[in-house]
């Protein structure tokens, strides 16, 4: 049986992918259908959070840590 020549394909997969949520980033080396090498890539959700803050004081910010990871809660 003849086997396929492939060659070797970088895929980035997210943020905006259905499955990663909007947090996750994954660039995947494939060869054919098979995944030879996938690397994390985090810390899309930052949205200077941290200058928002530091305008505040401790019990105005508390909403705002709720809302940092939309999917924790599920």
């Amino acid at each position: 049986m003849p086997t396929l020549r492939t060659e070797e394909m970088m895929l980035n997969m997210g943020p905006q992918h259905p499955s990663t949520h909007g947090v996750l980033k994954i660039v995947l080396s494939l060869e054919g259908e098979r995944i030879v090498k996938a690397t994390p890539v985090m810390g899309f959700l930052h949205r200077g959070v941290e200058k928002l803050a530091e305008d505040g004081t401790y019990h105005q910010f508390i909403p705002h840590t709720d809302r940092l990871d939309y999917v924790c809660a599920m």
